[in-house]
């Protein structure tokens, strides 16, 4: 209940009507009072430049804050919570805004339908996939590179170099459908954390 407090960023994977769906929970967007928040904030804008789908939580009994901006190709849903405080409101989706209460459960039934329509929408299998984030058009560029040398023929007497291309096909692949190898989760942790003797 306390604005500031959140500094980690939470992952739970989810499964939404048949989606796999990496949800994520960030600090609140405001002007930081120390350090430690301001890297709260900076992790939580970082995060909103990669997202497909922002939920912008706001306390409904209050004015809102300006709003986040978000990638071109995302969207920025309003969610109004603690509509339980507020004298005849009722929950559930009001134009382009949920309203919700954490506390006794009302409106988040109708937020998760919401969100699994807009994720079948958007990526359900069948339909021909659009690219649209830069970083996986170039890792998908990547992995079409080796895989065609792979297939080239120019390795027709070589395994071993085959068996690397499709080591770089699989690992470029697996940053676009979020796979991490070992060595990409070194640098994260000794990049990000102060690791002492």
């Amino acid at each position: 209940e306390i604005p500031g407090t959140t500094r980690d960023v939470i992952e739970v994977r989810l499964d939404l009507g048949g989606m796999a769906v990496t949800a994520v929970d960030t600090a609140g967007l405001r002007e930081a009072r120390d350090i430690i928040e301001a890297e709260g904030v900076r992790r939580a804008e970082a995060r909103i430049a990669a997202a497909d789908l922002v939920l912008w939580i706001v306390d409904a009994t209050e004015k809102p804050p300006q709003a986040p901006e978000v990638p071109v190709d995302a969207e920025l849903w309003r969610v109004m919570n603690k509509c339980d405080l507020l004298c005849g409101a009722s929950a559930g989706q009001t134009g382009e805004s949920f309203m919700i209460s954490v506390r006794t459960g009302a409106g988040l039934d109708s937020l998760l339908q919401a969100l699994a329509r807009f994720f079948r929408e958007r990526y359900e299998a069948g339909a021909d996939p659009v690219i649209t984030r830069e970083r996986h058009r170039r890792e998908l560029a990547q992995a079409e590179a080796a895989l065609r040398r792979a297939l080239g023929g120019d390795y027709a007497d070589r395994p071993d170099l085959v068996t690397e291309e499709l080591r770089q096909a699989a690992t470029a692949l697996g940053r676009v459908v979020g796979r991490i190898d070992v060595e990409e989760l070194l640098d994260v942790i000794f990049r990000e954390f102060c690791i002492g003797k």
